[in-house]
Order: C-alpha cells, then sequence, then structure tokens
C-alpha cells in the first residue's frame, strides 16, 4: 500500500490522543469520586463525634456519659472511649474496643487531647482500617477533664475506589481497543482522498511520459537531420536543441522510472554480483567525463564484496552517484568510489571535494524535483530526480542509504547493501 506508513502514523496520533483522553478522565473520575467518599467518611466521623459528645455530661471535674446508647443504630459500627482526666475508661468498653483503642499508636493523640489538641490517626485492627477522632473534654472552666476517642471504619472507602479503578481499566481497555478500530478507519477514510489525488497523478505523469516519448524521438530524429546539413549560425540552434531535447528525454525517462517504481511495476532481476568489479567498469566509464570537468576519479577497493542485486538498477544507482559528485566539484577536486564490507553489509561510499550541501537542505535531497544549489539547474543538466531514483533503487534492495557532508569541503553518500557470505 502506497501510504502504508502515513495510515499507521496518523492512526497512531489518533490513538494516543484516545489514550491521552480516556486517561485524564479516568484520572478526573478517580480524583473526584476519592474526594466525594472521603468528604463523606470525614463527614460521617463528625456526626459521630457530635453524637457521642451530646451524651457525655461534665460535672465540674467530673466526666461521665448518658446511661443511653452514645451513639444511634445507623452508627452501629462506630466506636466510642471516654477516658477521665486519670486514662480511667468512663464508657462501659467492648471487647473489639479495647482491642481497637489498645493500638500503640493512640497513645500520642491521647497525650496532644490531654493538653487539649485535637487530632486524628489511622489504626488497623484486623482487617479492618479505623480513623480515630481524638478530642479533649473540656469543663466549664476550661479544663481538660477526659478525652473522647470516636473510632470510623474508612476500609470501604479504599474498597469502594478499588473497584473503581477495576471498573475503569476494564471500561478503558474496551474504549482502548474500539478506538483503535475507530482510529484505523478515521486514518483510512482520511488518507483515501490523498491516495486517490497521489493514483491519478501517477497515472498521468505515467501517461504524459507515454506520450512525449514520440514527438520527442521525432523531433530529435528532424533536428538531427537538419544537423547535418546545417552550418555557422542555423548549426548553434540545431545543437542547442538537440541538447533541449535530449534533457527532455532523460526527465521522460526518469519520470516513467519513478512512476512505474510507485505502481510496483519494476520488478528486480537479483543475481550474485562483484561490486569490486561494476566499480572498476563504471570508472573506466566516468574517467572521460572526470577528465574533461579536471577532476581526479579513483577506486578504492578492499577485496572481493558480493550482493545479490540486479545489475541492472545498482549500475544506474552508482551512476547517479557519481554523476552528481563529479557535477559538484571543482576543476583540481577528487571523488572516489570505495567499496568495502562491514558487520555482513556491503557499503559503496561515493566521497567528493565538492561545495558540499547545507545542512538545511540534507533532508530533502532524495525529494523528487529537489535542488540544493537552483542556480545550477540549467548549466548542470540535471533532472532533480536522480537522487529519489537512487533511493527507490536502495530500498528496493532492502538497503539503505545516507548522506554526510560538510558545506565547503565535500560529501559523502555511503549505500548499505546486504551482502552475500
Amino acid at each position: 500500500m502506497m501510504f502504508r506508513g502515513a495510515l499507521v502514523r496518523l492512526a497512531a496520533q489518533y490513538f494516543v490522543l484516545l489514550v491521552l483522553i480516556l486517561g485524564c478522565f479516568d484520572l478526573i473520575v478517580y480524583v473526584t469520586v476519592s474526594q466525594a467518599l472521603q468528604a463523606k467518611a470525614d463527614k460521617d466521623l463528625e456526626t459521630a463525634v457530635t453524637q457521642a459528645m451530646s451524651n457525655v455530661t461534665v460535672s465540674g471535674d467530673t466526666v461521665s456519659v448518658n446511661p443511653q446508647p452514645l451513639l444511634t443504630p445507623s452508627l452501629a459500627d462506630v466506636f466510642v472511649r471516654v477516658l477521665d482526666f486519670k486514662g480511667q475508661e468512663v464508657s462501659q468498653p467492648r471487647a473489639e474496643l479495647k482491642k481497637l483503642f489498645n493500638n500503640p499508636s493512640l497513645s500520642a493523640p491521647i497525650g496532644a487531647a490531654n493538653a487539649g489538641q485535637p487530632g486524628q490517626t489511622q489504626v488497623s485492627s484486623g482487617s479492618e482500617l479505623y480513623m480515630v477522632d481524638t478530642r479533649p473534654i473540656v469543663s466549664k472552666s476550661h479544663k481538660v477533664i477526659g478525652v473522647l476517642q470516636v473510632a470510623q471504619p474508612i476500609s470501604w472507602v479504599g474498597d469502594a475506589l478499588s473497584r473503581l479503578v477495576r471498573q475503569l481499566v476494564l471500561a478503558s481497555a474496551i474504549g482502548i481497543v474500539l478506538g483503535a478500530l475507530a482510529s484505523l478507519l478515521m486514518a483510512t477514510r482520511s488518507i483515501r482522498p490523498i491516495g486517490r489525488a497521489f493514483q491519478r497523478q501517477r497515472e498521468f505523469v505515467a501517461d504524459a511520459s507515454h506520450e512525449l516519448r514520440t514527438p520527442l524521438t521525432l523531433i530529435r530524429t528532424n533536428v538531427e537531420a537538419w544537423l547535418r546539413r546545417s552550418n555557422g549560425t542555423s548549426r548553434a540552434y540545431a545543437k542547442s536543441i538537440v541538447d533541449e531535447v535530449e534533457q527532455l528525454n532523460r526527465i521522460v525517462g526518469d519520470l516513467t522510472t519513478l512512476a512505474l517504481a510507485d505502481a510496483r511495476q519494476l520488478h528486480l532481476d537479483p543475481r550474485p554480483m562483484e561490486l569490486n568489479e561494476l566499480v572498476k567498469g563504471l570508472i573506466v566509464q566516468a574517467t572521460p567525463m572526470a577528465e574533461a570537468r579536471g577532476v581526479q576519479l579513483r577506486p578504492d577497493l578492499n577485496g572481493g564484496v558480493r550482493v545479490d542485486a540486479d545489475l541492472g538498477r545498482v549500475r544506474q544507482l552508482l551512476l547517479i552517484l557519481i554523476d552528481n559528485a563529479l557535477m559538484h566539484t571543482p576543476s583540481g577536486g577528487e571523488v572516489s568510489v570505495g567499496v568495502l564490507r562491514h558487520n555482513g553489509r556491503a557499503h559503496v561510499r561515493v566521497t567528493d571535494t565538492g561545495e558540499g550541501i547545507p545542512s538545511a537542505d540534507l533532508p530533502h535531497i532524495f525529494e523528487r524535483f529537489y535542488r540544493a544549489d537552483k542556480a545550477r539547474t540549467r548549466e548542470s543538466g540535471g533532472t532533480g530526480l536522480g537522487l529519489a531514483i537512487a533511493k527507490w533503487i536502495v530500498d528496493a534492495h532492502k538497503g539503505e542509504i545516507g548522506v554526510r557532508s560538510v558545506e565547503g569541503k565535500g560529501t559523502e553518500v555511503d549505500v548499505s547493501l546486504p551482502a552475500l557470505d
């Protein structure tokens, strides 16, 4: 699928957004419910303290409790203890009451209450967790004459929050699965118009390239016939036309190659081949052009390196890179083509001492029709499609291509292909 990568990225963005929304929603629900439950527990405890205190009688420096229950039946699970100023039990203790209030962690709050400071402490008794409110009992003369302790179970708060978390996790998991499907569906629908537009563009390029070949061939044939019969100014005009037609033919050829590659109609014919031998032949072929430009072209070979590749396409790839290097290397410069094997990969490195590529242009050099040096568009004779074709050839061979460049010092293009043992 042409836009599989874009589809996956778009679906992933939708999915991440959904996960963030669900995460924020779960957090808000958890915090809100937690605060509500805690507020209810605090209110219930305050109600119990108020009821218990209303049943405590203060007479001078003596504290006592009314004979009726300290709390209403609705607060039957809340425990109350009343101590006098000597620390003696005033209320009738129950067995579970003793076990709970004998917890050593309650000694400090009792001491603080005797000093007039109320406080709350969490203690556990068995499997239950309690919040114990400890506050002083004060006489009319503002003297502390006892201590009231009210213990309310709060394990239900944690249990309720645990159930809430399980429900939120389950709901979020279902939401994430459904969201993933929805994200893929939305991404597919979003990308479909782009795919159709690209398909129409690709068909147009393929059709236009095919239709242009015949008239260009006829123009070139007629102009070459004119060139053979002309002289002087007419010959110069004819030569200029031939050069322009040749440039158009290269553009049409490159466009045809890319259109067929996009349509997956170009098939490789991989066979074992020796890279060193290929590079030697290309150096011989490109040497006249290098000499005409005053550039030294040399091989840098390191032992035999074999790959399983399409000879014609790899040859085209290396010619593009060598031609690019020669084109951007001034007279007196050097271009080397190196072959080596490293970590099970075959590397071909084309290095030049040319003007280099600005760092801002490096991410774009494999884009179609992109030119780092737009001022040299006409004089170089390039189509702006060579590196795009080179990238396709490398990708089709499951290879990698990278570029390192220092402006004003030169460029190195490294092609990495799987090597044969």
